[in-house]
């Protein structure tokens, strides 16, 4: 990896930029990525400047009759307060044709054309336009992966063969590799209905949410947990795969880890259209095993109808959001577990702000994704007294029947005595969508901006 000086802070989710510093003009920050699914496919890309979207000159981008489905960056935007790196190259989980990923599969939608799946890897050019696309794993039904943010990994999940394959990344080139027995076609069991796939801020766990809703729509879907050696390979965790809450109805599609590796937490789908999908908060312990954070209070209810298909979790796990595909809403959730706020009185792992907890969205939410890459001046001076100063970050949702990407601004108040006497902030659209040059938008990817 090139060395790259301190251009901006990033964080892995949510940044913060506030109005007590230098009115001097912002570059971009980062470049945020669209997967434009429906086929033949095609890359959007926009440049990022204090959550400001632009398009960057010749989005969207051919992917080569390839329909990118899910994104991830390499290498990932890195927690404050380490130096901004350059991403070099994008990868994306292409289904197979007849198959699909979450929205395609749960929502009866089709996916038309014929398409050999596997994995799709474009490089990233410093204009930040994207090269000439390359396929690996071939064959396969990939859709949901993620790279590791400590070391040169990616793991993605065939569909099909409810499957999770490890691969190696080449720094120079992008070039996946499978891992010795754990590479594709057969790499390591997961359940049925895998529908995503994290791995934590430390680079020491993997996670998949096994929803178990399609194949088998009775069961109960689990969470499977992996720790991470130091070649790449996985290894199962005792008790894995786990069990959310005391009920049988949990059927997880969604992770988000807090930044600091202590929580998962799990959006699940509710086992009929009449009961209230729910977002479960997992404690991480040292060897990855899952148990539920607060005894007797596992999860929290989101509307009923929401199909909660995305979730993310702000930098500093103060808070946590969830985008619903069932009712096309964004929910804003306070983490009562977050280190910097206090876990009394909070009689649940998540409280709701009563201002803040549903924001319309234009049409079917497909990836809900926070952005890491703009300074915090506040979280990080010494010389400023930001203990009340209002601070705003931003969260990016792709449209999947409008073909756009939408904004959010997301406000709060610093240094909260209690729970109670918290300002818990708000949640609001920020300006106008950005169409991603293509239809059926459904994964986002940011990559970020560092200098030689």
């Amino acid at each position: 990896m090139k060395k790259a000086v301190l251009l901006y802070l990033s964080g892995v989710l949510l940044y913060w930029i506030v109005g007590c510093g230098s009115s001097a003009p912002t570059p971009p920050n980062g470049v945020l990525y669209a997967a434009n699914s429906f086929r033949p496919g095609a890359m959007g890309a926009a440049s990022i400047t204090v959550g400001s979207l632009t398009t960057i000159t010749g989005s969207p981008f051919a992917t080569a009759g390839n329909a990118p489905y899910t994104l991830a960056a390499w290498p990932p935007p890195l927690p404050l307060p380490a130096p901004a790196v350059n991403s070099k190259f994008l990868y994306a989980g292409i289904p197979a044709t007849g198959k699909g990923g979450v929205i395609t599969r749960l929502l009866g939608r089709t996916l038309s054309g014929s398409v050999t799946g596997g994995i799709m890897m474009m490089p990233i050019n410093s204009t930040h336009t994207l090269g000439t696309p390359q396929m690996f794993a071939t064959g396969g039904d990939f859709d949901p992966l993620a790279v590791s943010p400590t070391g040169g990994f990616l793991y993605a999940i065939d569909l099909t063969t409810n499957y999770l394959a490890a691969f190696s990344i080449n720094s120079s080139t992008g070039a996946l590799t499978g891992i010795g027995p754990q590479g594709p076609p057969i790499g390591v069991a997961v359940g049925p209905d895998a529908f995503n796939v994290v791995v934590d801020p430390q680079g020491k766990f993997v996670f998949v949410a096994n929803c178990d809703c399609v194949t088998n729509p009775q069961n109960q879907g689990t969470v499977s947990a992996f720790s991470i050696n130091t070649d790449g390979t996985l290894a199962t965790v005792p008790g894995s795969p786990f069990h959310l809450g005391t009920t049988v109805t949990a059927r997880p599609v969604a992770l988000a880890v807090s930044p600091d590796s202590k929580y998962l937490f799990v959006a699940s789908l509710a086992p009929t259209s009449s009961v209230a999908d729910e977002v479960y908060v997992e404690s991480i312990a040292a060897n990855g095993a899952l148990s539920d954070a607060v005894t007797g209070v596992p999860s929290v209810d989101l509307p009923v109808g929401s199909t909660p298909f995305s979730i993310a979790v702000s930098t500093d796990g103060n808070y946590v959001y969830t985008g619903n595909a069932g009712n096309h809403t964004v929910s804003f959730f306070l983490n009562c577990l977050s280190a910097t706020q206090p876990t009394t009185p909070c009689s649940a792992p998540l409280a709701v702000p009563s201002n803040s907890s549903t924001v319309p969205t234009s049409g079917t939410v497909g990836v809900m994704l926070a952005d890491p890459t703009n300074p915090a001046p506040c979280a990080t001076s010494t010389s400023i007294d930001c203990s009340s100063t209002s601070v705003s970050g931003f969260l990016y949702v792709t449209d999947y029947d409008h073909g756009t990407v939408q904004g959010y601004s997301i406000t709060s108040v610093d240094g909260c005595a209690s729970i109670t006497t918290c300002v818990p902030g708000t949640i609001n659209l920020s300006g106008s969508a950005v169409n991603t040059g293509g239809s059926n938008p459904f994964g986002l990817a940011i990559a970020g901006i560092g200098i030689d």
